[in-house]
């Protein structure tokens, strides 16, 4: 796989979208982040303030598969807005919800083995959420299992294609961490051309 082909097609789909791009970014962030800003407890014994904001992060994880359709539309030459950030609640408000939490808890329980096989099983269900994106009607289950099957024989692919941005991301480090801003949905859209590349792949050999 080339991945400077990968990173040249993000750039040409980011050309005249960088703001909004950005701006989706940095909301994304902000709402993340809300929670914690503004119920953060000042001590470290268990409040109420704590489940309140377990109980908001967990209302906000659609917004993680959100962000990510919007690259995927991005890459695909669509318009996109902030409305990205909210389809999930329209569409799979529930399922966005259990998608996320299935994929956390698979991981920690992996992670728990051993840290190696922890990072694999990442590759392997970084998938997921772009699946969604096109096939909405699979279980959350489906969706982590067909990433899964897609990702077999990318996974090093995946890996090193975050490693041609090694440099982007020192120069992110350098300017503490404002050069993410353009940084993050750089490799995030490249990812979704990634993704674009792979499922057209998958699906060849399926009707085989």
């Amino acid at each position: 796989m080339y991945y400077s082909k990968l990173r040249s097609k993000a750039r040409a789909s980011l050309k005249g979208n960088w703001l909004i791009a950005v701006g989706l970014f940095v909301v994304s962030l902000l709402l993340f982040g809300a929670p914690d800003f503004i119920l953060n407890p000042d001590e470290y014994d268990f409040s109420w303030k704590d489940v309140v904001i377990v109980a908001l992060s967990i209302l906000l994880m659609p917004i993680s598969l959100g962000l990510i359709w919007a690259w995927v539309d991005l890459s695909r030459g669509k318009k996109i807005g902030f409305g990205h950030l909210l389809e999930p609640y329209k569409t799979m408000f529930g399922k966005s919800i259990l998608v996320s939490l299935l994929q956390g808890i698979l991981l920690f329980l992996w992670f728990l083995l051993l840290v190696i096989p922890g990072i694999i099983k990442s590759f392997s269900y970084m998938m997921t959420y772009y699946i969604l994106r096109d096939e909405p009607e699979l279980s959350p289950l489906q969706a982590i299992t067909k990433s899964r099957k897609m990702m077999d024989g990318h996974k090093g692919e995946a890996f090193v294609l975050g490693l041609s941005f090694i440099g982007w991301i020192l120069l992110g480090i350098v300017t503490i961490g404002i050069g993410f801003l353009w940084i993050a949905p750089y490799m995030s859209v490249t990812y979704a051309h990634f993704y674009n590349t792979i499922r057209a792949e998958h699906e060849e050999k399926s009707t085989f």
